[in-house]
């Protein structure tokens, strides 16, 4: 199964061939293979694959030689207007804290391979990213690009760079990763789990400058819809998340999902690989999204529990936290907080 088969804007890709074009090399070099044209990608309402943009910077990478460095010089370019949509709904978000969850929430719709989590921990946040199973040649450049990005839109946003205590990187790319970092003044430690910029706690609750309650509200509705065409699971998918919404409260098993598609799980399996997806990831944003509805609104969390088919609430707790790092407790404070 490929699991780059979402899209997302063509932006990007220009900006890498622009990047490239700096340093040298055509756009024919860093479009080859991706069956894209300098047409394609500078359509302001162009959209690729995410399997096109890793083609794009591994054309990039490799004409560079991987050097380090120039990861972390191309994320300096993704500002917040790169973003489009997501990138205004940053900047119309109350506060810091309001800020980094949107773009916990939506971050696949940034540029970004990894996979992200925010973790609060007494006066630290902790946005994690999580990009094992990124593929291992482009490890080492989209870290720094997807870092450099991160700390260009906390600078600019949100505050001064001096509130980001320190930057964790994995072991696995510490040699490669932290010089470069260190070279420009942060604090890197190496951990054994996933990659994280560590943030000053007090800053959350600043107010941010460019604050707009009513442009949020429409921004951020926006976001979900892009969001969800962009990862349109296809035909089928849709279908059984339909069913998944409807009997949420039932836990309804695969096989059940299945039978009520008229369908063999052996088939529900193979249909969904064909649109690169599987059941257990469409089950777990389904009910991620759900979990947090309803938690927003106020509902306990014995109640959400039982909305979305669990046992008990400690099951539930579990499996919230696998999802966004936090307990529904956390959240409900974090929430209340603000």
């Amino acid at each position: 199964m490929n699991p780059w088969t979402s899209r997302r804007a063509a932006t990007s890709a220009a900006l890498m061939v622009s990047f490239g074009r700096a340093r040298g090399l055509d756009a024919d070099t860093l479009l080859a293979g991706t069956g894209l044209g300098e047409r394609e990608i500078t359509d302001p309402g162009g959209e690729i694959t995410d399997d096109q943009e890793l083609a794009v910077i591994a054309n990039l990478v490799s004409a560079l030689d991987d050097r380090p460095g120039e990861g972390f010089a191309l994320g300096l370019r993704y500002q917040a207007a790169v973003h489009g949509i997501f990138g205004y709904a940053l900047m119309s978000c109350a506060t810091v804290r309001d800020g980094i969850e949107v773009g916990t929430r939506f971050f696949d719709l940034t540029f970004a391979f990894s996979r992200a989590a925010l973790e609060y921990a007494g006066d630290e946040v902790r946005f994690c990213l999580d990009d094992r199973h990124v593929p291992a040649h482009l490890r080492g450049f989209l870290l720094e690009r997807d870092v450099s990005g991160i700390l260009a839109h906390w600078g600019a946003l949100w505050g001064q760079p001096s509130e980001v205590r320190r930057i964790e990187v994995a072991e696995s790319l510490g040699e490669r990763v932290a010089p470069v970092l260190r070279d420009r003044g942060f604090r890197v430690e190496t951990t054994a789990s996933t990659h994280a910029v560590v943030v000053d706690a007090r800053a959350l609750d600043r107010p941010m400058p460019t604050a707009s309650p009513e442009a949020a509200a429409v921004l951020l509705r926006e976001c979900a819809e892009l969001l969800q065409r962009r990862q349109n699971h296809g035909e089928f998918g849709a279908r059984v998340r339909e069913v998944l919404l409807r009997r949420a409260a039932e836990g309804p098993t695969q096989d059940q999902v299945a039978a009520e598609l008229g369908s063999s799980v052996r088939t529900l399996r193979r249909q969904l690989g064909e649109e690169g997806t599987s059941y257990r990831a469409i089950v777990a944003e389904t009910l991620r999204t759900m979990a947090g509805e309803l938690l927003d609104a106020g509902l306990p969390v014995e109640r959400v529990a039982h909305r979305l088919g669990y046992a008990d609430a400690s099951s539930f707790s579990v499996a919230f936290k696998r999802w966004t790092g936090r307990t529904p407790g956390g959240r409900r404070r974090e929430r209340r907080s603000v």
